[in-house]
C-alpha cells in the first residue's frame, strides 16, 4: 500500500518539533501485519506506499509539520478500495507515526530509509512488470537533469507506452524520489486510461515484488495514481528463471494484508 516516505539524510527545521524535511523514501509497518511498506514522499507532500502484493496506500499530506490528519486510501489490485481516517504525528526527519480508524483501527509507524546506495540514470533495454500481468519491454535513457529519464515501450502485440521519471531536486547521488508521467495506448496494458497518468517511483536494490526471483540488481519502481484504480509497475534487467519464462502472468496473490486493517 502506499504510505509516506522520508529521505535518509534529514534535518529539522524550527523549535518545538519540526518542521521536519521528510522528502524521500520510507519503509512502512502497519499494526497487525507483518508486511512492509515501500514509498515516497515527495516535496509537495505526496506520501504513496505499496506492498510486496500489489497494494498501495495513500496518506494525507505531510509536508514535515509536526502532525498531519485526514483520510488514508488503500487501493487493491483490480481497482478495489478503502478508506481510514488517520490521525499522524512527524516525530523527527526519520520518523512517523499514527493512528487509523475506520472500518478497522490501529497504527502505523514509518521510518526513513536508503533503498539504495546511489540513484543514477538507468538506460538500455529492461521489462516492466505489473499485478495485472502485463509485461513490457521498455527502453530507458537519460533525459533531463540529473537522474531523470525517459522511456518507451511496448507489450510486443497490443500495448504501446512511454513516459518519464523525473528526479525531484538537485542531488542527483542522495534524493531518491521520481515524479512519474506514463501515458499508455492499445491493449493488454496495465491501465484502460489512455490519458497521461501520473505517480511517485524510487530506485532500489531489492525485487521488492519478487517478480525476479529476489535476484540482486537496481530496480526502478513506479507507484502510479491510475483513475482506473492504482498499481505498481517494477522495472529491472531479468535474470535467471525471470529471463527463461518471461512470464505474461503474475505470481499468485496471496490475499490483501493491508486493506484487511481498513
Amino acid at each position: 500500500m502506499i504510505t509516506n516516505c522520508g529521505s535518509s539524510s534529514k534535518s529539522g527545521g524550527g523549535n518545538g518539533g519540526g518542521p521536519y524535511d521528510v522528502v524521500g523514501d520510507w519503509q512502512l509497518t502497519l499494526s497487525g501485519s507483518s508486511t512492509t511498506g515501500y514509498g515516497v514522499i515527495n516535496t509537495t507532500g505526496l506520501a504513496l506506499f505499496f506492498d510486496n502484493l500489489g497494494e498501495t496506500l495513500e496518506l494525507p499530506t505531510i509536508t514535515g509539520a509536526s502532525s498531519f490528519s485526514g483520510t488514508a486510501t488503500i487501493y487493491e489490485p483490480g481497482g478495489a478500495s478503502s478508506t481510514a481516517t488517520v490521525q499522524g504525528n512527524v516525530n523527527s526527519a526519520t520518523s512517523i507515526s499514527g493512528t487509523l480508524s475506520g472500518n478497522g483501527s490501529g497504527s502505523f509507524t514509518a521510518a526513513s530509509y536508503s533503498a539504495v546506495t546511489s540513484v543514477t540514470a538507468l538506460s538500455g533495454a529492461m521489462t516492466g512488470e505489473s499485478w495485472s500481468g502485463a509485461l513490457l519491454e521498455l527502453t530507458l535513457s537519460p533525459s533531463g537533469s540529473n537522474a531523470s529519464m525517459s522511456f518507451t515501450g511496448s507489450n510486443g502485440i497490443s500495448c504501446d507506452v512511454s513516459g518519464t521519471f523525473t528526479q525531484e531536486g538537485g542531488n542527483v547521488a542522495t534524493l531518491n524520489v521520481f515524479d512519474v508521467s506514463m501515458t499508455f495506448s492499445g491493449t493488454g496494458c496495465p491501465t484502460l486510461t489512455t490519458t497521461a497518468i501520473t505517480g511517485l517511483g524510487l530506485e532500489s536494490s531489492s525485487d521488492y515484488l519478487n517478480f525476479n526471483s529476489g535476484s540482486p540488481g537496481t530496480y526502478l519502481y513506479a507507484d502510479m495514481l491510475d483513475p482506473a484504480g492504482p498499481f505498481i509497475l517494477e522495472i529491472y534487467v531479468p535474470v535467471g528463471a525471470a529471463a527463461a519464462s518471461r512470464h505474461i502472468s503474475s505470481p499468485e496473490r496471496r490475499g490483501s494484508p493491508w486493506a484487511g486493517k481498513f
